[in-house]
């Protein structure tokens, strides 16, 4: 295999920057180390520039729909100027204009003989397809029986393709890596010092469903019931996204996030930054001492800033959802409940009244991160089974 056809979001000028356009980001780099030439079609770039601040996740939106069209017309023309034998990778989608457009990417490359390997983030697809009309769901299944296999994020989230016949053997569960260079001879067990303030660290979008607003609650719990000296640096952008109940708008959430801090004298405790990227992100993470994402998002899979607290030793708080538990047990780190801000409160008390458990679950998190997450395992397994298919003839 000497080319292939990247279809995805990268993290080129932070157009769209999360888990996955850092795992996609990853494995083209990492392609073309082992001298793979990749050819990408990008859909984390957009005609409007500041699309991505402003969109509402599960919301039909006219931009995308035309960047969808343009990335057609671009795929189409990477499929005339490239060889017949060239293997096809696609970050799939879950919502009615991400499919819409895998449709046509999909058959288009079937049509030019080309061979399609799927790879759907998250876990929401079931949901997905169980919405739509018959008409649709008929699409859908006809769509993916035209691909080589679906790569998904665990064996729980196979359970998303059983619409399929034979989704048994045509899912493949890869666990995700940690999509960043890390000198891990330098991550060393963290401690909590009684004279030091204890750190929180929150990294996703502020969507109400990753529980942002659960983990200021527990700050405020925190400090002004239990007198506890802890600061928090949240970094995400503010969003509006389809299942929201709390807020109408991004608006007015950014709104009620600043008031809360405000109302409750938070201005010392807590920090807010949009976006923290490269050496900034990392200082976080080497610098805090628990990471938070109570999340219950219905597009959760296997959240990548769990992987990355894990190898700092950063003991992460979550909640026990969709893969996260492939990632946190009770040696490394927290399962709280969603909604439950009381209990977020209640598991960093009890490492700040017991330091030397503290320790060891941070030892414990970079332990289990070197032993199942490290990026060079992650694309090793992905570039075998590109290997595979590429060789092999193509599935009925």
């Amino acid at each position: 295999m000497k080319e292939l056809i990247m279809v995805g979001a990268t993290t080129q000028n932070n157009t769209l920057v999360n888990g996955q356009s850092m795992m996609f980001q990853l494995i083209v780099d990492k392609l073309e180390e082992k001298g793979i030439s990749t050819k990408v079609v990008d859909f984390g770039k957009s005609i409007d520039p500041d699309f991505h601040k402003k969109r509402v996740s599960g919301k039909f939106n006219f931009t995308k729909l035309i960047d969808n069209f343009l990335l057609i017309f671009q795929f189409i023309w990477v499929m005339m100027t490239t060889s017949k034998l060239t293997l096809v990778y696609i970050n799939t989608a879950q919502s009615k204009v991400g499919f819409l457009r895998d449709y046509i990417f999909i058959r288009v490359a079937y049509l030019f003989g080309k061979k399609v390997i799927a790879h759907q983030f998250g876990a929401n697809y079931s949901k997905f397809y169980s919405s739509q009309s018959q008409k649709v769901q008929e699409m859908i299944k006809n769509t993916f029986r035209k691909v080589e296999c679906i790569i998904v994020e665990g064996d729980f989230t196979k359970q998303q393709f059983s619409f399929l016949p034979n989704y048994h053997n045509k899912v493949i569960s890869i666990p995700n890596g940690l999509p960043e260079k890390i000198d891990m001879a330098a991550m060393i067990p963290k401690q909590i010092k009684k004279e030091e303030p204890v750190k929180l660290f929150y990294l996703s979008n502020l969507i109400e469903g990753k529980g942002y607003w659960d983990v200021l609650e527990a700050i405020n719990i925190l400090v002004n019931e239990y007198n506890h000296n802890v600061t928090a640096v949240f970094a995400g952008r503010i969003l509006e996204d389809g299942e929201d109940e709390m807020f109408k708008s991004a608006t007015e959430a950014k709104k009620s996030f600043f008031n809360f801090i405000k109302t409750n004298r938070l201005e010392g405790k807590v920090t807010y930054t949009e976006g923290l990227y490269g050496y900034e992100k990392a200082r976080q993470f080497s610098e805090n001492h628990f990471f938070l994402l109570p999340s219950y998002y219905i597009n959760e899979g296997q959240p990548v800033s769990v992987l990355e607290a894990l190898a700092y030793g950063c003991v992460p708080i979550v909640t026990k959802y969709r893969l996260i538990p492939t990632m946190v047990n009770p040696d490394n780190g927290f399962f709280v409940e969603p909604k439950s801000p009381v209990q977020i409160a209640d598991a960093v008390r009890n490492m700040i009244n017991d330091s030397d458990e503290y320790h060891k679950k941070s030892r414990e998190a970079i332990s289990f991160y070197k032993k199942n997450f490290t990026a060079d395992k992650y694309v090793e397994k992905l570039v075998n089974l590109f290997l595979e298919h590429a060789t092999s003839n193509r599935m009925k």
